[in-house]
């Protein structure tokens, strides 16, 4: 079961949150695989919502092992952040802490609790250790 996700807002721009959150990836020694542009693809089909874009990403070196010890892990690796425009010149950042979930799966605690604290170094590097942190989405959400 995918447990709910974290959401930290932040007083910065999209464009800035979003270079932030990539340039952190690639700090914490992951790599971007996809970027899905959400907005974009709402534009294209004559439909409008404010940026929104997950990020996939993820190390081979981290994830091939736990996959191959739990091969359902696969199911939710690579790793995902979403990077979304607020009203008022701000944006958030989510993601869905995966220990408790790949624990669940059979991952060892261990290896399962390195990637919340992953996901969650990258939102603080993003945001700056943003105080509005929340497990309830729709708490944050103008979009409810």
């Amino acid at each position: 079961m995918l447990s709910k996700p974290v959401e930290h807002r932040t007083s910065h721009e999209f464009e800035e949150t979003l270079e932030t959150v990539r340039r952190a990836i690639e700090k914490a020694g992951m790599s971007v695989f996809a970027e899905i542009d959400h907005a974009k693809a709402a534009r294209e089909n004559g439909l409008s919502m404010p940026e929104t874009r997950v990020i996939v990403y993820g190390n081979p070196k981290a994830g091939t092992p736990v996959m191959l010890d739990t091969p359902l892990a696969a199911l939710d690796l690579p790793l995902r952040v979403l990077v979304r425009e607020l009203p008022g010149h701000s944006s958030a950042v989510a993601f869905h802490p995966m220990a408790e979930m790949f624990e669940e799966l059979g991952v060892k605690r261990e290896a399962a609790a390195r990637f919340d604290v992953v996901q969650q170094a990258i939102v603080d590097e993003a945001c700056g250790g943003c105080p509005t942190g929340t497990r309830d989405h729709q708490a944050t959400s103008p979009h409810s």
